[in-house]
């Protein structure tokens, strides 16, 4: 099982909030985002064992989907989670266009996002987090391992604009078909 899975793994358990030990984990990595880009010394108690010989971007990039997913599923609603490998936040923005009908301001905030700078990063997806809660009469189910992995890959500029292709990929693949769903006369001409 690689790092990367065993941390999101015990996201998951902690994300269960069914005792107080979980609730409490869940809160103080959710205050993470108050701190962030600094690492909230709160935070250590629970993500120390994972990022132990992790330094820098990558160490950062631990404390940050922890305080995301903390945040995403913080309130009520049970959380849920996908396992889809080309789940991302493409995706994740395409299906929220789809059931607002709200594509103008949906893809001006997921172009920020797309072309946020490294050290930006952290307050894009802040704010996409909690767009994507608040603004969705269902849960999305979120791959937190693809989340990980692709923050972990923004650092580098060569496979920063393979993450940027996939989430476009999949935003824009995802706006076509509803296109085509809401046109189903056109008629494409070779």
């Amino acid at each position: 099982m690689s790092d990367v899975t065993e941390f999101v793994d015990q996201l998951k358990q902690w994300g269960r909030r069914e005792t107080g030990e979980q609730r409490t984990a869940m809160a103080e990595l959710r205050r993470g985002l108050q701190e962030f880009p600094r690492l909230a010394p709160y935070m250590h108690r629970y993500l120390a064992s994972f990022t132990l010989y992790k330094e820098g971007w990558e160490k950062q990039s631990y404390y940050l989907v922890a305080a995301l997913f903390a945040r995403y599923h913080s309130g009520s609603r049970e959380p849920v989670y996908s396992d889809r490998a080309w789940d991302n936040m493409g995706s994740y923005f395409a299906a929220v266009a789809r059931l607002q009908e709200a594509g103008g301001s949906i893809e001006r905030r997921f172009n920020a996002l797309l072309t946020a700078h490294p050290q930006d990063l952290h307050y894009h997806l802040r704010q996409a987090v909690a767009f994507l809660q608040g603004n969705t009469e269902i849960v999305l189910p979120i791959n937190w391992e693809r989340m990980l992995r692709d923050i972990l890959n923004w650092d580098d500029d060569d496979r920063r604009s393979r993450v940027q292709e996939a989430w476009a990929t999949e935003f824009w693949r995802h706006k076509a078909r509803t296109a085509e769903e809401d046109n189903p006369e056109t008629e494409t001409v070779n």
